[in-house]
């Protein structure tokens, strides 16, 4: 049912210091803002990031997926509902930026924004910034739930499996959009971006440092599932970013295996995962049933509140 990642939303507690951050260290570019709300990109797409502004509800807000057509969102309610999760209201339109979105939540407490019609816009200039918004890592208590959720109810399909621990699910050629790990409570362990190569990420820590004063968490390395290079580190609001690049492509010949739950699975260069990785947990926002009130450009009419 998903045809490709969509972006990440997420609930500031200053925007315009959240933005000045994406665009210093990150380099993205701001395409629009409005009713308290930034739409950022680093590519054609209209956004890849939203934030927003709401110092009262910390957190991050959905993961969008995007599929191929209104009609997808139409058919989806029954579907969505059989495999555990909770509409959030019906679909709406007027969101900057797309078509039209639904709005469900997995049995876990995720929020997954449904979405068609992306817009586009002219490509900023060639510059130091990712290649696209690539995956979520969501922390989940109740793994298995979450698992057939995304397997049934958006149609994600099985990339690797650590253990009890942790598993990744792709919705494209993309080793993973997705990746569940067990965790006490359900909350945003990280997003990542996309870039172009390993030396990429060495520019962004330089930026981290020069901009901000700041050292990364964990990483230059190399993942085992997925067989990508990674490097970590937090945005202005506390959220873990990372940072990819060379992410195994399933279209590839690439194998779904279970892994070892030894540290080196995770990553092939050196040891485990410092603490301040592994403690590191962004709040699910609470959610709003149908259409946000941030997401209405004033000129327009929602078909459905």
């Amino acid at each position: 049912m998903i045809t490709r990642i969509g972006h990440i939303a997420l609930h500031v507690a200053d925007l315009d210091a959240a933005v000045e951050f994406q665009q210093q260290v990150i380099g993205m570019v701001e395409t629009e803002r409005i009713a308290g709300a930034s739409y950022l990109t680093c590519n054609e797409r209209h956004h890849e990031l939203i934030l927003i502004e709401d110092r009262a509800n910390r957190g991050y807000a959905h993961l969008a997926l995007e599929v191929a057509d209104a009609s997808v969102l139409d058919g989806a309610a029954k579907r969505l509902t059989a495999a555990g999760g909770t509409l959030l209201g019906g679909v709406y339109d007027g969101e900057p930026g797309i078509d039209r979105a639904l709005q469900v939540r997995s049995p876990g407490g995720h929020v997954y924004k449904l979405f068609c019609g992306m817009e586009t816009t002219d490509p900023p200039p060639p510059g130091n910034r990712p290649v696209k918004f690539e995956h979520i890592s969501c922390k989940v208590a109740n793994h298995r739930a979450e698992e057939r959720f995304l397997t049934d109810g958006l149609g994600f399909r099985f990339s690797d499996r650590m253990g009890f621990l942790a598993s990744w699910w792709h919705c494209d050629e993309d080793h993973h959009g997705i990746a569940i790990t067990r965790a006490p409570r359900s909350e945003l362990s990280h997003y990542a971006y996309q870039w172009s190569d390993f030396a990429a990420l060495g520019r962004v820590a330089d930026r981290l440092k020069a901009a901000r004063g700041r050292k990364c968490i964990w990483g230059p390395s190399r993942h085992g599932p997925g067989n990508n290079h990674f490097l970590y580190l937090h945005d202005e609001d506390g959220a873990m970013i990372e940072c990819c690049s060379e992410l195994a492509r399933m279209s590839s010949g690439y194998e779904p295996r279970n892994w070892s739950m030894a540290p080196r699975t995770i990553n092939q260069w050196g040891g485990p995962p410092p603490a301040r990785f592994l403690l590191t947990g962004f709040p699910i926002a609470t959610p709003q049933s149908g259409r946000p009130a941030w997401a209405m450009r004033p000129e327009r009419t929602s078909a459905v509140a």
